[in-house]
């Protein structure tokens, strides 16, 4: 293919030159214009191979504007309605398992793209300049960082994305290695997460704070030994007995000073056989718990 810039209008030139110019644009007519900018002269009807979008054009017959008719491949794709419908775009993602990224396309591996000379990570090259803009105007740069040429430094978001491209500047693709993927923003009754941000953790450790309160109390009844005060003398039924019992031992008759319930001299029957209580000892080595769904992994790329 080759691309005719005075087609139909060939200067008046030795014959030689002349010649040559003529092969060229019989070249061009047979093999249809191929550039990565449209002929300088254009004729209604005519075909070019924008090897800038790689699109097949057809000029509309006021020879006003270009039409999209097909693709070049390969394979060649002749359409006149889907590709702007179905066509992927820059910033696009698609997921796969290859594990090599498509023409067009890089895969998303955590590192950074940029120009020829940016020293980026994952792909430094002149076609990564339509993903570098949008990245650079819809993320923000504490996820997407942007970093000095042919470093790791992190030098913040320029005037432009324009102004740090020309800088040869690199920027960071959004995170994707070893995550899910969720929607950006915020849904009803949830929190709100921006664009090209990423949370979560793949371990989970449990403090007490994470548990609901509750108690680890125990107590045991009293078994025994009581004794007796009488309230209007203070002497008591004492445990001066054998074994620490009431004077008679277990089972002894109570005094007649302790009176009767409800009169004045009611004795107060106090225990003294060793009731107690405390709390449980600890357990548990405080591991962290693996916190991921049922999961399955694949590569992920994205359009340049």
């Amino acid at each position: 293919m080759t691309q005719a810039n005075d087609l139909g209008a060939i200067a008046n030139q030795l014959a030689a030159f002349y010649r040559a110019r003529v092969n060229v644009n019989m070249q061009a007519l047979a093999t249809q214009h191929y550039g990565a900018s449209e002929p300088a002269i254009m004729y209604p009807n005519m075909i070019w191979f924008d090897a800038g979008t790689g699109n097949v054009k057809l000029r509309n017959p006021t020879n006003s504007s270009w039409a999209t008719i097909g693709t070049i491949g390969p394979p060649m794709k002749w359409t006149n309605v889907d590709i702007p419908q179905t066509a992927f775009t820059t910033g696009d993602v698609k997921q796969t398992y290859k594990v090599v990224a498509d023409a067009g396309w890089v895969l998303m591996n955590d590192g950074s793209i940029g120009d020829g000379s940016s020293g980026a990570t994952t792909r430094a090259n002149p076609d990564t300049q339509a993903l570098f803009t949008l990245l650079w105007n819809v993320t923000s740069d504490s996820w997407c960082t942007v970093y000095a040429a042919s470093t790791l430094t992190a030098t913040g978001r320029g005037a432009s994305a324009a102004a740090d491209w020309a800088a040869h500047r690199h920027i960071l693709l959004p995170k994707a290695l070893g995550r899910v993927f969720g929607h950006a923003g915020a849904g009803a009754g949830l929190g709100s997460f921006g664009l090209a941000t990423w949370w979560g953790q793949e371990y989970v450790g449990l403090g007490i704070n994470n548990m609901p309160a509750h108690p680890h109390s125990f107590a045991a009844p009293d078994h025994g030994h009581p004794y007796a005060i009488d309230p209007s003398s203070q002497s008591s039924w004492n445990s001066s007995g054998a074994g620490g019992f009431p004077t008679g031992g277990p089972g002894a008759t109570k005094p007649a000073w302790a009176g009767a319930v409800g009169d004045g001299n009611d004795a107060h029957i106090i225990g003294g056989g060793g009731g107690f209580s405390g709390n449980t000892g600890s357990a548990g080595g405080g591991e962290a718990h693996f916190n991921i769904q049922p999961t399955s992994y694949l590569n992920v790329m994205i359009k340049l």
